[in-house]
């Protein structure tokens, strides 16, 4: 079932006093930055004889998120998300990294099986970057897929302010389709917006959210209640006790405001197509909530997860697909139903406040209502879809557990019942592995959150999921996401010396001690920690 969606506006009333909740802007900092408007010249990208170059500078942005949203961010090269790098399989990757921020950060390449020294992680690969001082990165794009690139220090917070962008590796036999565009999810708190050109703290009332019209989600069953749907007034209760509410209820208080590509409600950018257009959408999820999708009015293929090819996918239509925190999902659409169309996104523990609609215009159709998708009565199950294929990794070497808990409800996590300690980086569960080895994890959720889990360096088959093997395509990944009392047996081959992080995605968890390290032991590594840095891994 389809509901006609009119444009609107929704006001929302933000009833809270925080002192210092956004900082004066900066007398040196950069003036708004709108990329839509800036001619299509860039010249901090470089090709030349299979080699591509880029210089890429961490800075303070002022950004505005629609007409009466705005934030200082912190950005890759002045734009949220950061600049677009796309390069081709087999290209020399040269990566000039410059800090202009005031903090210490470094640069990760999320998915990107690069050598060790270049993975970007402060403290286990490098020393963060400090004020001032560049750091470069080099290495060779032989993978082909979707990635994204983002802060691997201090991460929860640094990432949240922005700093992330796409990175994508076209095959040789890239198909030729006629629109290939990366969708990037995230999310903001108004606490960090300012209205309009008002940049000194936030103001005491509403905010103004441009917005296409409500959506109701309430038709979606999967066991699990959504509510309504509808964007309303929402309040801060001075009255809440803040110290006994959980990290996670904390956050879907924080953040209220749904980014798609760096915009929020009618700044969020349409999509234009012309009837016949064959489309690739490569979905990514930058932030902290696991988000649902839903496409109306036409077929679909997932092509690929994590950027790594499906085996035989087939067309579907009305089901939603979720996408947990780092995640990737590539799409393609046959533009066969000529309309004005809107892809929904929401997260789904927060869908009131989080939602968003992606507008899909064909051409002629630019003054007609929005078609939205409501009632999608399924879900997109990975596990069953495409065709089988037989894959050979060989006998398992190493087996290992990962049970994934919290001591206390979740203002802490554990793997194994060990946490990392962020500022000196031990504590934590180490997997011990040689090169060549075979090794088999299996992977069970004992909390009651979502925790999308990352391995650095490598990517994993997913070989069974509640004691059940996949019964479709095989499934290659480097980040899965385990929901509550799942649990997944995984495999991978150690084929990338080095010490690997291995962690949950939702950055605050990771930072909360949900981290553990793949561990070569025949690797020697000669990076050593500098004690005068403040090297933060997550």
């Amino acid at each position: 079932m389809h509901r006609i969606l009119k444009a609107t506006l929704i006001s929302i009333a933000l009833i809270i006093v925080l002192v210092g909740c956004s900082a004066p802007v900066a007398d040196d900092a950069e003036q708004v930055s709108d990329p839509a408007k800036e001619e299509n010249h860039d010249d901090s990208i470089k090709e030349e004889n299979g080699k591509v170059e880029i210089d890429l500078n961490a800075t303070e942005t002022q950004w505005m998120f629609n007409d009466e949203l705005m934030a200082d961010i912190w950005s890759y090269n002045g734009s949220l998300p950061g600049k677009e790098i796309r390069v081709r399989e087999g290209d020399q990757v040269v990566v000039r990294f410059n800090n202009q921020l005031d903090v210490p950060t470094a640069v990760h390449f999320h998915g990107v099986p690069v050598p060790n020294e270049m993975d970007g992680v402060p403290g286990v690969t490098q020393n963060a970057v400090m004020p001032g001082e560049t750091f470069v990165y080099e290495f060779v794009a032989d993978a082909p897929g979707t990635y994204w690139y983002h802060s691997h220090q201090d991460g929860a917070n640094q990432v949240g302010k922005g700093l992330y962008g796409a990175f994508i590796v076209e095959p040789v036999d890239q198909p030729d389709y006629d629109l290939d565009q990366v969708i990037m999810i995230g999310e903001w708190s108004s606490m960090d917006m300012a209205h309009g050109d008002n940049h000194g703290v936030m103001q005491h009332g509403e905010m103004a959210h441009g917005h296409h019209g409500n959506m109701d989600h309430h038709g979606m069953h999967d066991g699990e209640g959504h509510g309504d749907g509808h964007m309303e007034h929402h309040e801060m209760d001075h009255d809440v006790n803040h110290e006994q509410m959980s990290h996670d209820e904390m956050m879907k208080l924080m953040y209220d405001t749904l980014l798609i590509n760096g915009k929020a409600g009618e700044a969020i950018e349409p999509i234009k197509v012309q009837e016949g257009d064959t489309v690739k959408l490569r979905f990514v999820n930058t932030g902290l909530f696991t988000q649902v999708i839903t496409i109306p009015g036409h077929e679909f293929k997932v092509t690929h997860y994590d950027g790594q090819e499906v085996n035989q996918p087939e067309w579907v239509s009305g089901q939603a697909i979720r996408i947990a925190p780092a995640e990737r999902f590539d799409i393609e659409l046959n533009m066969n139903q000529p309309g004005a169309w809107g892809i929904q996104v929401y997260a789904e523990q927060n869908p009131e406040r989080l939602q968003g609609l992606i507008p899909v215009i064909y051409d002629g159709y630019e003054s007609e209502t929005i078609v939205a998708a409501d009632d999608f009565e399924t879900f997109f199950d990975w596990t069953v879809y495409g065709a089988p294929m037989e894959i050979e990794l060989g006998n398992v070497t190493k087996e290992y557990d990962m049970i994934l808990g919290s001591d206390d409800g979740g203002e802490t996590f554990t793997i194994n019942g060990k946490q990392m300690n962020t500022e000196e980086v031990d504590g934590h569960e180490v997997y011990e592995v040689q090169q060549g080895d075979v090794v088999k994890l299996t992977i069970v959720n004992e909390t009651d959150v979502d925790h999308p889990m990352h391995l650095h360096g490598h990517f994993f088959y997913v070989t069974s999921r509640n004691g059940e093997p996949l019964s479709g395509s095989p499934v290659k990944k480097e980040t899965l996401n385990v929901r509550p009392n799942e649990t997944y047996e995984i495999v991978f081959v150690a084929d990338n010396p080095g010490n690997w992080m291995f962690h949950c995605h939702e950055l605050h968890h990771a930072s909360g001690g949900m981290v553990a390290k793949v561990q070569y032991s025949d690797y020697e590594s000669e990076f050593v920690p500098d004690p005068d840095i403040p090297n933060k891994p997550e």
